[in-house]
């Protein structure tokens, strides 16, 4: 999740897509494929995943990483993969903070640029804030970078002199939305597109799948869609603009449903929303408005000093559920993998966390607790996102590849008259500060997501014709928590309950 920009969306808007995803069948598809691997350590939750031949690791279930090899000769890293940041960034082990006491850094692997006979520095900086205040603050270089099976030569990225964070991050969003982009007005390729200019995938486009809460992998699949990781239609809905420009990964969220053995509510209003649908971040966060209703439906009390809402354990067993409506496409979310097998000390016996918080203004999140249900493919080329509900029992692996272009193919279907704008990914217009979560720091934001003011543009891609509607609600925002975000809002006491 990266530092929270804050853009107002126009109203919503009903969109009519022509052309999805290109999907082919290849009999060596070019794709990048990495396995997940889901790790849970004492203390807050975190995730492991991989796809593009890297490995995504769950640490302690509250985000996932991958590993990269940057140089020459190879230099193996721990990054946290995040959809809702774009650069790639790394620590070294000379910066203020890897040289601390304790060695914080050590665990996840560091760079060494001097060891590095391939590495160039490129005369630019980086010095971003994100959402939970760290920061990092250092050069860009270029060098090799190996993911998985594939290697990229020259691919530019950030090395930390000073953070905050004990180890980088993979930002696969928009590479218009980089710092340098934004702040310098110069695109580099990061790694959705500098794998398409290695050859080894067609188009800026990947998928995501998480699996369920107890399930030990996952996978990203840079360049193609596994058809047996979801079921029921993969489904194509318009990226959410920005002023027209695409910086988030968002799209518009227009119900919310939730269903009780003994009751089944929809909730429409504030909707449609625009919310990002965001790997770096543990929870989903949404107005609190619409928060409350889903907590007074489930039985679920707030707790205003942890920041969390406790629910009985128990309820994980039920056939409740929370269904997210995207203009028809629903996405269904059980209890198993929305309450987290996790507590605070001072909880009520036999309860346990629900992954669902109100958001802060201009932060509408679609975090883990929804992408584990969902399969989600992200296309940064045509400015769209497919969703599926998840697989969790998948068979062999089908694997289609991602084309070029922008016509339908089985797999992928067009949304009839899809909601393409709505209000959100930055509701605050002027400088402020991001109210405080627990544990989590007050960042001075401008309105393009960091602590001084950005150009960029978005992404190419031709917008369709649309008739507006009127629509209310927060912006998802683009995001990177390389800090577990659980345990930031949750408090240092999060304990797991198995």
């Amino acid at each position: 999740m990266r530092g929270a920009s804050f853009f107002p969306i126009l109203a919503g808007i009903p969109f009519t897509c022509v052309d999805a995803l290109s999907l082919h069948k290849r009999d060596v598809p070019a794709v990048v494929r990495i396995p997940i691997e889901r790790r849970q350590t004492t203390g807050s939750l975190q995730k492991r995943d991989s796809t593009v031949g890297a490995s995504l690791q769950n640490i302690e279930d509250s985000y996932y990483s991958l590993n990269l090899t940057l140089g020459t000769p190879g230099q193996q890293v721990m990054l946290t993969l995040d959809t809702g940041s774009s650069d790639l960034w790394v620590n070294i082990p000379n910066s203020t903070y890897c040289t601390a006491d304790d060695d914080p850094c050590s665990p996840y692997g560091v760079y060494t640029p001097s060891d590095s006979s391939s590495m160039k520095t490129v005369g630019t900086y980086l010095n971003d804030t994100y959402a939970d205040g760290s920061n990092l603050y250092g050069p860009y270089v270029t060098d090799k970078v190996t993911v998985g099976n594939t290697t990229i030569d020259k691919m530019q990225f950030g090395i930390a002199d000073s953070t905050t964070v004990s180890h980088g991050i993979v930002g696969v969003g928009y590479q218009s939305a980089t710092y340098q982009a934004e702040h310098d007005g110069k695109v580099y390729a990061n790694l959705p597109q500098a794998l398409v200019d290695s050859g080894a995938i067609k188009s800026a486009a990947y998928s995501l799948w998480l699996d369920g809460l107890e399930a030990t992998s996952g996978s990203i699949l840079f360049g193609g869609v596994n058809t047996a990781k979801y079921h029921g239609d993969l489904q194509t809905l318009p990226i959410v603009p920005v002023y027209g420009d695409y910086y988030s990964l968002a799209i518009a969220l227009t119900e919310v449903g939730v269903e009780t053995d003994s009751d089944s509510t929809s909730y429409t209003d504030s909707l449609p929303l625009s919310v990002s649908l965001d790997s770096g971040t543990t929870l989903t966060a949404l107005p609190s408005d619409l928060v409350d209703k889903i907590y007074k439906a489930l039985n679920a009390t707030y707790v205003e000093k942890y920041d969390l809402p406790y629910i009985d354990c128990d309820v994980r067993d039920t056939d409740y559920n929370v269904t997210y409506s995207f203009s028809g496409a629903k996405i269904t979310v059980g209890m198993s993998q929305l309450i987290i097998p996790a507590t605070e000390p001072d909880f009520p016996k036999g309860t346990c966390v629900l992954g669902l918080v109100p958001s802060q203004p201009g932060v509408n999140l679609l975090g883990d607790t929804f992408l584990r249900s969902a399969y989600v493919v992200y296309d940064l080329a045509n400015n769209e996102i497919s969703v599926a509900n998840t697989n969790f029992n998948p068979g062999d692996d089908h694997i289609l590849e991602i084309g070029t272009g922008t016509s339908a193919v089985p797999g992928a279907t067009p949304v009839p008259s899809a909601v393409s704008s709505a209000t959100g990914n930055g509701v605050a217009t002027t400088e402020g500060a991001v109210p405080t979560l627990s544990g989590v720091s007050t960042v001075t934001l401008t309105a393009t997501g960091s602590t001084s003011t950005s150009t960029g543009k978005g992404s190419s891609g031709d917008s369709a014709e649309a008739t507006s509607t009127s629509s209310k609600g927060f912006a998802a925002l683009p995001t990177s928590n390389p800090i577990n975000l659980l345990s930031g809002l949750a408090g240092a006491g999060l304990l797991l309950v198995l």
